[in-house]
């Protein structure tokens, strides 16, 4: 087993690039709920607000609702840095990283460019 590299997903991270491609696309937590055919959208803002994963079933229902393959739904947990467009405030800002709690430490806030 020496030399393995184990691989992690990072759920916040996952979520964030999950509810960013469900807005892309022009879905509503309704319209997603609905296609997985989910009894209340709890386990999608579970998945939006990075506290679990999908399932497999529903990651590979997801994919094909948004048109994507499953690995390009899921973010790895490395040492890279996360730049994220943020709030400009500086408030705000603050309580931008708090959100993203320990991956905080490894993004990066940026303005966003006009």
């Amino acid at each position: 087993m020496d030399g393995v590299a184990w691989i992690s997903l990072d759920m916040i991270m996952t979520g964030n690039r999950l509810r960013n491609v469900i807005t892309k696309r022009g879905y509503s937590i309704k319209d997603i709920q609905n296609k997985l055919e989910l009894s209340c959208p709890q386990p999608i803002y579970r998945w939006l607000n990075g506290q679990t994963l999908p399932s497999l079933d529903n990651l590979y229902r997801l994919s094909t609702i948004l048109g994507m393959q499953m690995e390009e739904l899921l973010m790895l947990r490395n040492d890279k840095m996360w730049f994220i467009y943020g709030p400009e405030n500086n408030d705000q800002r603050r309580r931008y990283k708090r959100y993203f709690g320990e991956t905080s430490k490894r993004c990066v806030i940026l303005r966003k460019l006009k």
